[in-house]
């Protein structure tokens, strides 16, 4: 078996266990609560049969029991047709569960995670009839400077046959509505969301985009415990050139999300699907460039951001991975100034099989906390 099959058939099982170590809880939660709905109406029931059974044991007074007091016999009686509880043994995988909640709980903090915050504000802003909130980062860098151009790709599609320029201007607009709220609880929704990534070869002396990936994805969120998110859904990415440019590929994704008051871990592992249809037929060897999955990591200092984003290196063994790092300071208000640095493949969805190194400054109009 391959290594990147074994990595999916990890993060597969990562999830199908973490979903029923969280969610087991809540079902024993929903048991205990039927139990104590429907307790008071089997103790009617007992009462209600228990009191036949007494008078005639008073009818045929076998014993010098019965010539009791009234008081004790009344008694004996309430004794016995007590509602008796039955012991519950927490199973093997409750008490498990039970481990595996506390220990969530334990490593991010009991107050609201930036996460969450941020997570409070999106609703705050879904709330209006025109309420779209960013999703994934959202910049623009009017300088963004690449060491080697995929040039070769282009030949003879550009305007007036130019090469590919080192300086280019990069933006990225990312959004997501929420579609349904409260789908299976408090914190659940089913969302919409959309990532557009261009690359605008501004300085060319005709300029033109020489790339631009669209990507929407529909996927469904809800909250494990506290400061603990996930979210699954599908995604389509491509580039909608056509021709022998064309790339594309569909996937189904996990997102688990773990916050803290200033940083953020993202664990993004994906399977490809569709394939004969998509990436078999545009970019057959995309997995082996862009792997299953990626990690972001994010810490905040203030309203500084530092992340450290990484992308199918153990999985390629270190020889086609991605790592892209970022920075944002802040300028004014909500604006911040933002850098950005990536080395590896994949830096869009053309050169998923070509490697670069490039740098970008510009402006951040959102971020991830």
């Amino acid at each position: 078996m391959k290594f990147h099959r074994r990595f999916v058939v990890f993060f597969s099982l990562f999830f199908i266990v973490g979903s029923v170590v969280a969610y087991a809880p809540r079902v024993m939660q929903q048991r205990e609560m039927m139990y104590r709905m429907f307790a008071p109406f089997d103790s009617v029931n007992a009462e209600a049969t228990a009191p036949k059974k007494a008078i005639t044991e008073v009818k045929k007074p076998k014993s010098t029991e019965s010539q009791k007091p009234a008081t004790t016999q009344s008694k004996n009686f309430k004794a016995q047709t007590q509602l008796k509880k039955p012991a519950q043994k927490k199973t093997t995988l409750q008490s498990a569960s039970d481990q595996a909640y506390n220990l969530m709980e334990t490593i991010t903090p009991t107050k609201r995670s930036a996460l969450e915050k941020r997570l409070a504000s999106e609703n705050l802003v879904s709330k209006s009839p025109f309420g779209i909130s960013f999703y994934k980062p959202s910049y623009l860098l009017p300088a963004y400077y690449t060491s080697s151009p995929y040039g070769v790709i282009y030949r003879g599609t550009t305007p007036d046959k130019q090469q590919v320029k080192q300086l280019e201007f990069k933006a990225q607009l990312s959004i997501k509505f929420p579609l349904v709220k409260q789908l299976f609880g408090k914190h659940s929704s089913l969302n919409l969301g959309y990532t557009q990534l261009s690359y605008w070869q501004f300085y060319a002396k005709s300029q033109y985009f020489r790339e631009t990936d669209y990507e929407p994805a529909l996927f469904w969120t809800d909250r494990i415990v506290r400061n603990w998110w996930f979210n699954l859904g599908a995604m389509h990415q491509s580039n909608g050139r056509g021709g022998s440019l064309e790339r594309s590929w569909n996937r189904v994704f996990g997102d688990l999300m773990i916050s803290s008051s200033n940083w953020l871990i993202d664990l993004n592992p994906w399977i490809l699907i569709f394939q004969t249809d998509s990436s078999d037929v545009h970019n057959p060897k995309i997995a082996d460039y862009m792997g299953h999955g990626e990690a972001t990591f994010v810490y905040k200092i203030h309203r500084n951001e530092i992340s450290l984003m990484l992308r199918n290196n153990v999985e390629s063994g270190f020889k086609r991975g991605a790592l892209e790092f970022t920075y944002s300071f802040p300028i004014h208000g909500n604006l911040s100034g933002y850098t950005q640095f990536f080395t590896g493949y994949g830096q869009s969805l053309i050169e998923y099989d070509h490697s670069t190194t490039s740098f970008g400054i510009g402006i951040a109009l959102s971020n991830w906390i």
